[in-house]
């Protein structure tokens, strides 16, 4: 990437993997920069976010690019910054509150925004994007926390896990249906909170984190949304603060914390034989992000043993 960072945000949207925002030490100076892959053309480019701040939240879905929230130098920020791929062109908009380290998934035209933490503590606040009519709608999560980690597959958008406003890791999860428009509630089988979560084809998977009873885990839970039903598995490695993405039959989630020093270990999940293989980034890092463009698997930036990186690794995987 152009420039190294930690606690940045990426998605990917027609075979592009977009990387924005960030801090180069940690939440002092904050990064605009927005790093672009094309998997198609193997090229990168970049532009910026009309605001420089981490701890910010991104998905795409119809069409559209969306970054929001995050805390920089004015302290926690209210701001979207909204890419139209069809357009080529840049817009923004605004949060409903302005809070950073929330949670952004999306399914189809709906793009969701939940959680994270404001100047009034933490929030249960869910903005909802329609990228077909450009509107925003709100609704409320069922019980507020920060720190959350949201994923989507099927007609379902999820928001599990975070700390409540005592820092106290949470085992609840949120479940939006596109489809039905309605929220249900299920749990994960630890609280736990610094994991991630990703979805592919019918399938979520939010694997790693930090309990209080156990510490860092290796538990995957993992959630079928065509059959809404619930079971665990468990990856290679228990570790906090790594990242996962999915292409259609396979989730990875790549780096994290092992305690210690940081993890080089990616685990991926093959969705149609319920299998694990174990594969490595080039150089162990935490607090990174990931994204999917095509059917390839990007990682990129977060924090190594020398401070913020700028490095990517590119993982092409059989579908």
């Amino acid at each position: 990437m152009t420039v190294a960072r930690n606690n940045l945000a990426g998605a990917g949207l027609n075979g592009a993997a977009f990387f924005a925002g960030g801090s180069t030490d940690n939440g002092t100076t904050f990064s605009k920069v927005v790093d672009v892959y094309d998997a198609l053309g193997n090229i990168w480019y970049n532009g910026n976010l009309s605001e420089a701040r981490y701890m910010l939240a991104a998905a795409a879905g119809g069409g559209k690019v969306l970054f929001a929230g995050g805390k920089g130098a004015a302290g926690v920020s209210k701001t979207i910054d909204i890419f139209d791929a069809t357009k080529n062109i840049w817009s923004t908009a605004q949060l409903s509150e302005a809070r950073a380290g929330l949670a952004a998934a999306a399914v189809g035209n709906t793009v969701i925004f939940a959680g994270g933490k404001g100047a009034a503590g933490v929030s249960k606040t869910v903005d909802m994007y329609n990228a077909l009519t450009n509107t925003w709608t709100t609704a409320q999560l069922s019980v507020a926390r920060t720190g959350l980690v949201a994923a989507a597959a099927g007609t379902k958008i999820v928001f599990a896990g975070g700390d409540n406003d005592a820092g106290v890791p949470l085992n609840t999860v949120d479940i939006y249906d596109v489809n039905t428009k309605a929220w249900t509630t299920a749990t994960l089988s630890s609280a736990k909170d610094h994991f991630a979560g990703a979805g592919a084809g019918s399938k979520i998977v939010f694997a790693g984190g930090n309990t209080v009873a156990a510490g860092l885990v290796n538990t995957a839970d993992i959630y079928d949304t065509s059959t809404n039903t619930w079971t665990t598995s468990q990856i290679s490695e228990a570790r906090e603060d790594l990242a996962a993405a999915g292409i259609p039959n396979k989730i990875v989630f790549g780096g994290g914390y092992k305690g210690g020093n940081s993890s080089t270990v990616v685990d991926v999940y093959d969705i149609k034989s319920g299998t694990w293989t174990v594969m490595s980034i080039n150089t162990g890092r935490n607090m990174l992000a990931a994204a999917t463009a095509e059917f390839d698997i990007v990682f990129a930036g977060g924090q190594s043993i020398s401070g913020a990186s700028k490095e990517v690794d590119v993982f092409t995987l059989s579908n």
